[in-house]
């Protein structure tokens, strides 16, 4: 997947007081540490891919103002990073984010679910890009005790993962999250080990487009 020469120029025009690598790496003009690492990884050049075109979507936007002074912060911490896995978080991290803005939703399939357990659930996939997606997953949580008396809890976790004919799984930690595409229009989310979320709180379930 590449930007057209028009919407990336339209992209640059906006960026005019960000640093570059808002608008997406030039590995031509690699000059930082990070840059170097970013255009030494096929993988890192793909979530540099999947940032730029959920940023370019994100700041068309009302919050535009908000997301570009963000933009403007994540760039900085990006680079102070000095190996890959730093660089492949702060990716992560921030493609999560933007898949969450009301441009980055608009770009992304967006898919729901409501369990019997009281869990009520969103997914977002971006992409495939060569081999890799962003997959976003959140879900709310309400008890016996109802939404009124506060017994709500909830909880989110994203990153970019291999996706290989419609199969891919996010692990963290003692937690894995799996994702299998069952059809245009269904996915089922499963999760195994020591997932760590909010009290009752669970991401698993059939997710259907909206």
């Amino acid at each position: 997947m590449t930007i057209s020469k028009l919407a990336l120029a339209t992209l640059i025009s906006s960026l005019f007081a960000l640093p570059a690598m808002a608008a997406g790496i030039d590995c031509a003009k690699a000059a930082s540490t990070s840059d170097h690492m970013i255009c030494a990884d096929q993988t890192l050049r793909t979530r540099d891919v999947m940032m730029s075109s959920l940023y370019a979507a994100a700041v068309k936007e009302v919050d535009a103002s908000k997301i570009k002074q963000q933009q403007q912060r994540w760039v900085k911490s990006l680079q102070s990073c000095t190996d890959a896995a730093c660089v492949r978080q702060a990716y992560d991290d921030q493609i999560g984010f933007l898949m969450t803005t009301k441009g980055g939703r608009r770009v992304s399939t967006n898919l729901t679910t409501e369990n019997t357990d009281g869990n009520e659930g969103d997914l977002s996939i971006f992409g495939p890009i060569d081999g890799l997606a962003a997959v976003s997953v959140a879900s709310t949580f309400v008890g016996p005790g109802g939404a009124d008396a506060g017994d709500v809890n909830a909880d989110n976790v994203s990153g970019v993962i291999p996706l290989k004919d419609g199969h891919g799984k996010l692990s963290a930690d003692n937690c894995s999250i799996g994702f299998d595409r069952l059809n245009a229009q269904t996915w089922r989310v499963s999760q195994s080990g020591a997932c760590q979320f909010a009290n009752g709180v669970t991401m698993q379930g059939i997710y259907r487009r909206q």
